[in-house]
C-alpha cells in the first residue's frame, strides 16, 4: 500500500488557534490529509501478532539499540543478529552493552539468512545497513525479500514511495503504516524537522523557503571510523558540513513537507557535528502566509499534538534540550512567531538512535503488528 492512497480529502482544522490569541490565523486551502490526522495510536481490530526478528548490521549503533530495546518488549523475539563481520561470535562480543546471561542470539552472515528464512528461524527482517546496503541485497537476493513477512528499512534506500515500501513517521502519515509489510524508517535530521513543522505545514501557514540548522551527536554519523569523528579533531569544538541543499536528507525534508502542505516549499539546511554521542537539536524557521502571534502559534501546537504519546509541545519560554529526550522515543518541540507574527520559529530535540532510529523503527513494527504504538518504548529521558 502507498502512503499516497491514504492521503486524501481536506486536513483536520486546526480549530480556534488564532482566534484564542486575538489574531487571524493564515488561511489554508484545501490539503491533503496526513493520514490517521484525526487518529492517535491507531490500532487494529485484529489480536496483535508477534514478530521473530532478524537483525541485519547489528553491529552498527542504530542495530544495537534496536536490540537493546526490543528484549524488553513482549511482541519482539530478536531470534538472529547477521552480520558479515562478527557471524560465528557470541552475541556478547557483538552486542557489548547486553547481558550474555539474558541474551544468546546466534550471530550469522548475512549470505546465511536466506536458507533461515525457509527453514521458519524469522519472520521479520530489520535492516540496520548503510544506505544503498539493503537495496543492493533486496535486488540481488528476491527469494529473501519476497518471502519476508515484514521489513523494516532504517537507511534511506526506499524512502522515496517506492518499492511498496510505506514511509514511517506515525505521527505524520499512521494510516498508511497499520498492517503495512514494508516500512522505511525515516531519517532523524527529517524525523526532528518534519515534527518540529508538522503542525504548521498542515495548516498551510509557510509562505516560502525553509532554512533548518540542526546540532547532532557523532553516532549519527554511524559506527565505521573516520578521522573527522575522532576524539581529538571533535572535542571541544562544533562543525558545520555539507550546508545548503547537499544534504541527502533535505530532499526527504521536501517531500514531507509537500505532502504535508500540498505546496512545495525548499530547504536550506545547515547540519552541525557537536561533541555528544547522541541527540538532534534542530531550529526552523520560516516566513508565514501571514501574522500569527506566538500564542496561537503554540495553542496549534498543543491541539495537534494532543494526542501523540511521543511529541511534547513545551510550556512558552522552554526550549527543547538533547538530554532531556536522550534513551527515549519522545521528540520535545517549542514553537513561537517573530518580527510582528511574520516568522515561524520552530525547534526540537530528539535521540537520534531512539526517535530517530530503532524506537520508531519499533514504533513502526508496534503498527505492522496491531499492537499498541507505545508497547516497549519509553516516554522518560535519561539526562544524567
Amino acid at each position: 500500500m502507498s502512503p499516497r492512497s491514504t492521503a486524501a480529502g481536506a486536513t483536520r482544522a486546526l480549530r480556534g488557534s488564532a482566534a484564542t490569541a486575538g489574531a487571524a490565523a493564515p488561511a489554508a486551502g484545501p490539503r491533503p490529509v496526513p493520514a490517521a490526522h484525526a487518529e492517535s495510536r491507531r490500532t487494529t481490530s485484529v489480536a496483535p501478532r508477534k514478530a521473530r526478528v532478524a537483525v541485519l548490521g547489528a553491529s552498527g549503533y542504530s542495530g544495537q539499540e534496536f536490540v537493546r530495546l526490543a528484549l524488553g518488549h513482549p511482541g519482539i523475539e530478536i531470534a538472529l543478529l547477521a552480520s558479515r563481520e562478527h557471524a560465528g561470535r557470541p552475541a556478547a562480543a557483538l552486542l557489548p552493552g547486553l547481558d550474555p546471561r539474558a541474551f544468546a542470539a546466534e550471530v550469522v552472515a548475512p549470505d546465511a539468512l536466506e536458507a533461515r528464512l525457509e527453514a521458519g528461524a524469522f519472520d521479520t527482517l530489520v535492516a540496520c545497513l548503510p544506505h544503498g546496503a539493503w537495496r543492493e541485497i533486496a535486488a540481488a537476493r528476491p527469494g529473501l525479500t519476497n518471502a519476508l513477512a515484514r521489513v523494516v528499512d532504517l537507511s534511506s534506500d526506499f524512502r522515496a514511495d517506492e518499492a511498496d515500501y510505506v514511509y514511517g513517521l506515525p505521527e505524520a502519515f499512521r494510516g498508511a503504516l497499520s498492517g503495512a509489510s514494508r516500512i522505511a524508517n525515516p531519517g532523524c535530521y527529517p524525523t526532528a524537522a518534519t515534527l518540529a513543522l508538522l503542525p504548521a505545514a498542515e495548516a498551510g501557514w509557510i509562505a516560502g523557503p525553509v532554512m533548518i540548522q540542526a546540532l547532532s551527536g557523532v553516532s549519527g554519523a554511524g559506527r565505521a571510523p573516520a578521522l573527522r569523528t575522532s576524539f581529538v579533531e571533535l572535542d571541544g569544538g562544533a562543525s558545520i558540513y555539507r550546508a545548503g541543499a547537499e544534504h541527502p536528507h533535505v530532499a526527504e525534508m521536501e517531500r514531507n513537507l509537500a505532502r504535508l502542505s500540498g505546496a512545495s516549499l525548499p530547504v536550506g539546511f545547515t547540519p552541525q557535528l557537536a561533541p555528544m554521542a547522541r541527540g538532534i537539536l534542530l531550529t526552523a524557521n520560516a516566513p508565514l502566509a501571514r501574522p500569527l502571534t506566538p500564542e496561537a502559534a503554540r495553542a496549534a501546537y498543543v491541539e495537534r499534538y494532543a494526542r501523540e504519546p511521543f511529541v511534547r509541545v513545551l510550556e512558552p519560554g522552554e526550549w527543547p534540550e538533547t538530554r532531556a529526550v536522550r534513551a527515549s522515543n519522545r521528540c520535545d518541540v517549542a514553537v513561537t512567531t517573530l518580527h510582528g507574527g511574520r516568522t515561524l520559529l520552530a525547534t526540537a530535540a530528539l535521540d537520534n538512535l531512539v526517535k530517530g532510529a530503532a524506537g520508531q523503527a519499533i514504533q513502526n513494527l508496534n503498527l505492522m503488528l496491531g499492537r499498541d504504538e507505545t508497547e516497549g518504548l519509553s516516554v522518560h529521558g535519561s539526562p544524567w
